[in-house]
Parts: C-alpha cells; sequence; structure tokens
C-alpha cells in the first residue's frame, strides 16, 4: 500500500455544557474585578476581550479535510507538504482518536498533528519511515492543558 486517503475535521471538538461557558465568564469577572481593584483598566479590558475570543473560538465548528500520505507528500486539503521538510514523526494512540504527529525542520513549522480517524497507525508508520525517522514527540503543556479543559 503505497498511499492512503481518509477525511477527518481539523480538531476534535470537545462537548461542552452550558456550566463551561458560565464558568469561563465568571472566571473573567472575577478577574476583571481584580483588575478594577487594581485600578489596572487596560488589563480589565484585555481580559473582557480574551474571554469573549475564547468564547467565540469555543463554539467553532471544524472543518472535515481530505489527507492524502504517500511515500513522498502529506497533502492537507489543497495545501501539499513534501515529508522532506519533517524532522521525525510520532503516532499518539489516544482514546479520541490516533494522532500523527509530525516535527517540521523549519523553525516557522515547529510542530503539525494530523489526526488519523479510522486508519491504522501501523499502515501510517510503514508509509513515512522510510522518508522521516520515527522519534517518541512528547505532547506539550499546552495541548494536555487545553484538552483537559475541553478546548
Amino acid at each position: 500500500m503505497n498511499k492512503i486517503e481518509w477525511q477527518a475535521y481539523e480538531f476534535e471538538q470537545p462537548e461542552r455544557q452550558t456550566n463551561w461557558f458560565v464558568s469561563l465568564w465568571i472566571l473573567a469577572a472575577a478577574l476583571v474585578v481584580v483588575a478594577v481593584i487594581l485600578k489596572s483598566y487596560l488589563l480589565a479590558v484585555f481580559i473582557i476581550i480574551a474571554a469573549a475570543v475564547l468564547n467565540i473560538y469555543a463554539l467553532k465548528e471544524p472543518r472535515e479535510y481530505t489527507f492524502i500520505l504517500d511515500a513522498e507528500t502529506l497533502k492537507i486539503g489543497e495545501k501539499e507538504h513534501a515529508l522532506g521538510e519533517f524532522k521525525s514523526f510520532w503516532i499518539f494512540e489516544r482514546e479520541s482518536g490516533n494522532v500523527l504527529s509530525l516535527e517540521g525542520k523549519n523553525i516557522l513549522n515547529l510542530h503539525l498533528e494530523i489526526p488519523l480517524a479510522e486508519i491504522d497507525p501501523e499502515t501510517v508508520r510503514h508509509i513515512i519511515s522510510p522518508a522521516v525517522p520515527e522519534k517518541e514527540h512528547n505532547e506539550s503543556t499546552i495541548d494536555i492543558l487545553a484538552r483537559r479543559l475541553k478546548f
């Protein structure tokens, strides 16, 4: 098998209850009160804007992409990446679904995570390993925190 194709959403959409949004705004209100007590009005405005952006982003629906992986390239929608652009790969096997993690050689493209949907991780390893070495990646603290906060 030289090529695989699958479809997946750009990110996992966690199910958020109303209390998640209420908690966000309660925390924001508490931080605004602290900022006002400290007479840091610019910080209070920033907190309100940040909470609004988080709220809007939390409501964003993920787009569905078509992924195509062959021995030389990874295509994500219309964008194509040569496998030579990547320093290493790792496959995170999670309960919510497997994820292909690619570490870029270029400093501006540090990290790419591709949801594998129902694709067998061994098939992905078989295709990608001749071009990119497999090296265990550590999940960033921000990724772990975001998943725990259902973000």
